[in-house]
């Protein structure tokens, strides 16, 4: 359901924002390769042990690697001499698989870990970001928008290594489970661009997303558990790089720089459990990027 609202806020955008007359628009093409990682921790209640800053008995924490190739793909259409519409999107259609890991303590017995298992992490990434940009001064924008993150996270080809406090060497043949995790919300920024010679710029940007809505979900198939995680958090997006103009014409150009992207949990809850608290989540991404930039 959540993907389809957000695809009709895409299309109504482009609906609504979309002038009516014949002004050239730029479309950029390009490449992302990033790499990073996707974790999230819960807390159960209780007692807790000595070294313990808090009253959590027990933690689970998830890691993920999340690495592949984004094709991103950014519109660009002016409404007025100093305003413009911009929809960016970004698909990693499948992660490059690597090996994720399952933590598990009981502070309320140990302080050691009760349970390690390692899996092969597989599952896709898509993004997308929906503006309003305002010129502010020479080569500066202003602006304001909403951002979109979604990861799938597919748990195959289990082991663990240390259950119930003891080393052991047992393998999960049947291991499919499943977790995803949604980061949206409004955000605002700056882009800027510093012309450096006739043909060469550099340029940036930075979002920051300080009311975001985090909604996890998971499936463990082995035992048959369905959960969801719902709490409030941030989103951070930046970029830099060098612009380098095509045969001598401004409006045809490539682009090479780096983006780093971070997402992040305040607080939040899981539905199986009032007394259990989601405590972290945090993905971070980041790598060079190429992109081709075409006006019409």
């Amino acid at each position: 359901m959540l993907k389809r609202v957000t695809v009709a806020l895409v299309i109504a955008s482009i609906v609504l924002f979309l002038p009516q007359g014949t002004q050239a628009f730029t479309l950029s093409i390009g490449s992302w390769q990033a790499s990073g990682s996707q974790m999230w921790r819960i807390a159960f209640p209780g007692s807790g042990a000595s070294d313990m800053s808090n009253d959590d008995a027990g933690v689970s924490e998830l890691y993920y690697p999340q690495s592949g190739n984004y094709v991103t793909a950014n519109y660009e259409q002016p409404l007025s001499a100093k305003r413009k519409l911009s929809i960016e999107a970004g698909i990693l259609g499948a992660l490059t698989p690597a090996t994720g890991t399952d933590s598990d303590w009981d502070y309320s017995r140990k302080p050691d870990l009760w349970y390690y298992g390692t899996f092969i992490t597989s599952g896709s990434s898509t993004f997308f970001n929906i503006d309003l940009k305002q010129a502010v001064g020479p080569g500066t924008e202003f602006f304001y928008g909403y951002g979109y993150s979604h990861s799938k996270y597919i748990m195959t080809d289990g082991y663990y290594s240390i259950m119930d406090y003891s080393q052991t060497a047992s393998s999960l043949p049947d291991l499919n489970s499943t977790y995803s995790l949604t980061y949206q919300g409004p955000h605002a920024g700056f882009a800027a661009t510093k012309q450096l010679t006739s043909k060469l710029a550099m340029v940036g940007s930075i979002a920051y997303a300080p009311l975001t809505l985090v909604q996890g979900r998971g499936w463990w198939n082995l035992r048959e558990l369905d959960f969801e995680h719902t709490g409030s958090g941030q989103m951070l997006d930046g970029k830099i790089g060098l612009r380098y103009n095509v045969a001598e014409r401004r409006d045809n150009s490539l682009t090479l720089g780096y983006r780093y992207q971070q997402y992040s949990l305040f607080t939040g809850s899981e539905n199986t459990s009032p007394d259990i608290t989601w405590s972290k989540a945090v993905k971070t991404q980041e790598g060079w990027f190429l992109d081709g930039n075409f006006k019409f």
